[in-house]
């Protein structure tokens, strides 16, 4: 490997070179403090120096002023263009402080530094401005950046988005600090020829993808995607890189990237797991870089994407578009008011996010049933996840192995055998979780004793699925909206969100109607069938009140509550519509003037028969 090294100020690596940025470079996704962090840097040599008798002339500034390391910045040429192999976070950043310092020598009449200045970010060119670190599609943002044109929104990629965020603090911190010409013209001198750099210039192209890696390794880590990114488009001739596959890289990630800095890897893992896993041990080797796994002579075998270019074209215009694209549908903020997004959106309240792993593994490329299977199986796993947790066989390791076994067994099924699988998978897991032989997944007698002992999250999620169940059978248009799901589920708050409710309040008279049988009493009143959901003051004044006092409350909490109503009468005879619910379901629903252990096993009953019609 040839390298070449050379000290260079801003001075001269800006002025005459149109820098490109390398396909291996991630997106501009400097942050307001690293903006502010590399200000402080500079500013804090600079004012160290600073003195208002001396002239603000560059001998004086070269002589007296001790120079500030920036650190370096990796170039390498490719058919005459100059590409930045690293480094172009900082040279970003250094371009966007000299368009400040335009405005501001501008607007103190520093017209010879002004010219200085604007040869180091653009020079002449038949078609405008030719920005030196405006290549790969900057120019239009640095342009507006320059000319004060400012949008009222930002932009929709990340790159522009940054820069326009980071400009406003340079904006901001600039002007706090320069105050007067003085200082502001010895701060442009210093600027441009005392902050060096050293830079390293890669002679041979094919060397590019190891330096960067060993970059990776030693330094600020990249994020396993962008490191698979290089090491996957590093196989391919660059000007089909540039032409094609770089654009469609873009389109697939951008999009993934502004929903979260993780998204991107979460997608890859789910993708390479859906498309190659078979076993649990297998499974944990996507972890961490999983980019190594990938490239390793072991699943090489199977990927194939290791020194295969033709491979990897398919791959990127293929499986990364599809894929990326679907779960990028998946991850929609809004996927709740899709009509095949309901399920999915059940198991984001619940912490099931590998229901997209599933998903990836069902669909085809292109997949025709793509979103009734999404659908399917979004439903299925909702279903398998909350029966196990009603029947005491919930166990996180244990779901694991089930998940990582559906994966295989629908991976490109068709749609018609998916409910199949599911169903004698989760027939299985309950036999052999409570060492049964049962034919059908819906038992009472397992169901019979679950309580709030599932966890507060679960019980919250499954009464709100209930209210949903009584209220959209009532009427459609009282279906429960992703807000108020949200609320009943995951909002903690002691005003707004809503907590677990005994009927039975742990007292005496509550005892005597289970003969004081502790025991018994407390068994009793953890049953689902002695539960409810209440907003936290209606919670909280409910207490340790009598039967007859929660009914009150009960029946004037601010949420219509249609399971908490039901303990009440009145609820019956002014609501037509629920009685027309309740005989379309055969639905044993009745009122209590006192409940006890009675009462508590037809609640039980009851909610048994809604789960089999909300999760069959």
């Amino acid at each position: 490997m040839s390298v070449q090294t050379k000290e260079m100020s801003l001075n001269d690596i800006f002025g005459s070179t149109p820098y490109y940025i390398d396909f291996y470079q991630r997106e501009y996704k400097w942050k307001k403090e690293h903006v502010t962090a590399l200000l402080d840097y500079i500013f804090y040599r600079f004012e160290a120096e600073y003195k208002t008798t001396l002239d603000a002339l560059e001998g004086t500034i070269e002589e007296h002023y001790q120079w500030y390391y920036m650190n370096s910045f990796m170039t390498n040429n490719y058919r005459g263009k100059t590409y930045i192999v690293d480094g172009q976070q900082r040279l970003t950043t250094l371009t966007l402080i000299m368009i400040k310092l335009i405005h501001m020598a501008s607007d103190y009449n520093l017209t010879d530094l002004v010219r200085v200045l604007e040869g180091k970010v653009y020079g002449a060119d038949l078609s405008g401005n030719k920005f030196w670190m405006g290549q790969s599609g900057r120019s239009d943002i640095l342009n507006e950046i320059l000319n004060k044109s400012f949008r009222s929104v930002t932009s929709e990629t990340i790159t522009e988005t940054n820069m326009y965020i980071n400009f406003k603090e340079i904006d901001r911190y600039l002007t706090n600090k320069l105050t007067t010409v003085h200082k502001l013209h010895c701060f442009i001198i210093y600027f441009l020829k005392k902050v060096l750099f050293v830079n390293i210039h890669i002679v041979e192209t094919v060397d590019v993808p190891m330096v960067f890696q060993v970059i990776n390794d030693r330094g600020e880590r990249l994020r396993p995607y962008e490191v698979f990114k290089g090491e996957l488009l590093g196989q391919i001739d660059k000007s089909e890189i540039e032409n094609m596959y770089l654009e469609k890289w873009n389109d697939s990630i951008e999009c993934l990237e502004i929903k979260g800095d993780d998204e991107p890897d979460n997608f890859f893992r789910y993708y390479f797991r859906s498309k190659y896993v078979n076993t649990e041990g297998d499974y944990r080797k996507f972890d961490g870089d999983y980019h190594r796994t990938i490239f390793s002579n072991e699943w090489d075998q199977k990927i194939q994407l290791k020194k295969n270019p033709q491979n990897v074209k398919s791959f990127v215009s293929n499986d990364l578009t599809y894929y990326a694209t679907l779960y990028n549908k998946l991850i929609d903020d809004h996927i709740y008011d899709k009509h095949y997004g309901e399920h999915v959106y059940y198991n984001y309240l619940n912490e099931q996010d590998r229901q997209y792993l599933l998903i990836l593994s069902a669909c085809i490329i292109n997949d025709p049933d793509e979103e009734e299977k999404i659908k399917l199986i979004s439903r299925l796993m909702d279903r398998h996840f909350t029966i196990l947790q009603l029947y005491g066989c919930y166990d996180s390791n244990f779901f694991t192995e089930i998940l990582i076994n559906l994966n295989k067994e629908i991976r490109s099924q068709p749609l018609g055998v998916i409910q199949d699988i599911f169903d004698k998978q989760l027939l299985s897991n309950i036999n052999e979780s409570k060492g049964t032989k049962l034919n059908t997944i819906f038992d009472y007698t397992l169901f019979k004793d679950t309580s709030s002992s599932r966890g507060i999250r679960f019980i919250r999620y499954f009464f709100a699925r209930i209210e949903n169940f009584i209220a959209e059978g009532i009427n459609p248009a009282h279906k429960l909206t992703q807000g108020q799901y949200w609320d009943l589920v995951r909002n903690t708050g002691s005003k707004t969100g809503y907590h677990v409710e005994h009927i039975l309040a742990n007292n005496d008279e509550n005892r005597l109607l289970f003969n004081n049988d502790e025991e018994l009493f407390q068994r009793e009143r953890n049953r689902l069938g002695a539960l409810l959901l209440l907003k936290g003051r209606d919670n909280i004044s409910s207490g340790n009140e009598t039967y007859s006092k929660k009914l009150q409350t009960y029946n004037n909490a601010d949420i219509s509550n249609r399971w908490n109503r039901s303990l009440i009468s009145s609820f019956y005879h002014t609501n037509k519509d629920f009685q027309n619910f309740v005989q379309k379901y055969n639905l044993k629903f009745k009122p209590f003037d006192v409940f006890d252990a009675t009462a508590v096993e037809e609640r039980q009953q009851l909610l048994f028969e809604m789960v089999k019609f909300i999760w069959e």
